[in-house]
């Protein structure tokens, strides 16, 4: 783009010179043609008045005056007197052309012609020799100062020329810098998100509607990330549910049988009390395994979200309140800080609950007894931000993203959807949860979630 860019100006500014000096060239001509022909006429008439002979003598004073060899042809173009030598007349000078006497009859006229390999102009226009005779006088002057001018404007134009040039090479550059080198960076991006790609965000350069391009682009390609996140997670969790739901079927009544074969074989050992123990452990696992399939048909279901304007402060107070008993039975430490203002976000007040709770869970259990866990709310970016954090061990780097997968799980018991269930809520709300692991030690789980609009009263 920016060499066609610079091509353009280059054959623009060439082009104008050309044609600048052209008219330039052509103009000065006839200005000078125009002068010449009034002087000569004026003195040729001042000169005839005086004196009102015409003879040799009086050619000769003309020659002098006018600085050029003097001509009269009578009123059919025949050439009757001339300062010029014979031997040097040609055809053109012999005899005015009948093209030439017409024009003539309307106006004196300029004529230039080649002598000697030298430029004249041949200036001709029609004086009183008497009162009654007229002639056609001739002035034939050198065209040096024509050429000089002609010159001199051929070069100061290719100066102007060659000047406009580096001019355009300059601003060429400069809007390469501004307008240019942004825009293709802009178009580099777009394939790259064509192509599937995540690009990196594009830099905030040039003028101001080129920065608000940049912007623009930079909040495209992030919801459209976030909407590819989403439906990704949502196919994830689709086939979740297809194959928990082919699980449950699948297992459901082999395991009702179960169920009741291990109630009836309960009954009739009661009188062997180990016997009935191995039953009775065989009813406990059975019941569990029920327990874990309709967790894992409920944690599947289509999540629908009603959103209303809350303070995620509330929120993180009122699932905390709930969780005291269980860190106060661990023997946990539970350091809660909130933000000192209202965090307002449109948001489905129970989803988020829900998400809160499988975190202070995951946190729990990771801190084991006699551990911390802290829970913050601040803003980042005009985002409201709720974080959770642990003293436990910490999750291996490699193993982070793969905790957001279904059905993976780095416990004994888990299901492995509670964190994938988690983000998917979170995205839904058009934020952003996140796993990481805090300098010394433990774990660090974030919510990001968008700020609602202040209220208008």
């Amino acid at each position: 783009m920016f060499k066609r860019f610079i091509l353009s100006f280059s054959v623009l500014i060439v082009f104008i010179s050309a044609y600048f000096a052209y008219t330039s060239i052509t103009f000065t001509k006839e200005i000078l043609d125009e002068l010449e022909t009034r002087q000569a006429a004026r003195l040729a008439r001042f000169i005839l008045e005086q004196d009102n002979i015409l003879d040799e003598k009086t050619l000769i004073r003309l020659k002098r005056t006018l600085g050029g060899e003097v001509f009269v042809y009578a009123k059919d173009g025949t050439l009757l007197a001339t300062t010029m030598e014979k031997n040097l007349l040609t055809d053109e000078l012999k005899k005015i052309a009948p093209p030439y006497l017409e024009q003539l009859s309307s106006g004196p006229l300029v004529h230039k012609l080649n002598l000697l390999g030298q430029r004249y102009r041949l200036v001709l226009f029609e004086a009183q020799l008497t009162k009654d005779i007229s002639a056609y006088f001739g002035l034939l002057l050198p065209a040096s100062m024509e050429e000089k001018i002609q010159k001199n404007l051929i070069i100061g134009l290719s100066y102007t020329a060659f000047s406009g040039l580096v001019f355009m090479l300059v601003v060429s550059w400069l809007l390469s810098r501004s307008f240019t080198q942004p825009l293709e960076e802009l178009v580099v991006a777009i394939k790259d998100v064509g192509q599937g790609l995540n690009p990196p965000k594009l830099e905030k350069k040039g003028p101001p509607e080129v920065q608000a391009l940049a912007q623009a682009f930079n909040e495209m390609t992030q919801k459209l990330y976030e909407y590819q996140q989403r439906l990704i997670e949502t196919e994830r969790l689709a086939t979740a549910a297809q194959l928990t739901a082919s699980i449950a079927h699948e297992i459901k009544n082999p395991l009702t049988s179960l169920k009741l074969a291990a109630e009836i074989l309960q009954e009739f050992l009661k009188d062997d009390p180990a016997l009935a123990r191995r039953a009775e452990l065989i009813l406990k696992e059975t019941t569990r395994l029920e327990k874990i399939l309709e967790n894992m048909k409920a944690r599947t279901q289509k999540i629908e979200i009603t959103r209303r304007r809350v303070d995620l402060n509330q929120l993180v107070q009122e699932v905390v309140e709930v969780a005291q008993p269980q860190f106060e039975n661990r023997k946990q430490k539970l350091d809660v800080q909130l933000f000192p203002q209202p965090l307002w976000a449109e948001v489905d007040p129970e989803k988020i609950k829900q998400v809160l709770w499988n975190l202070l869970n995951n946190a729990s259990e990771a801190a084991g007894v006699g551990g911390e866990i802290k829970v913050s709310t601040t803003i980042s970016e005009d985002k409201g931000e709720i974080i959770v954090e642990d003293t436990g061990p910490g999750v291996p780097e490699d193993r982070i993203k793969d905790l957001f997968r279904p059905f993976y799980t780095t416990k004994p018991e888990g299901t492995g959807l509670g964190l994938a269930i988690s983000r998917q809520i979170i995205l839904f709300h058009g934020g952003e949860l996140s796993l990481t692991n805090r300098p010394e030690g433990g774990a660090c789980a974030k919510i990001i979630l968008p700020l609602a609009k202040p209220a208008q009263d």
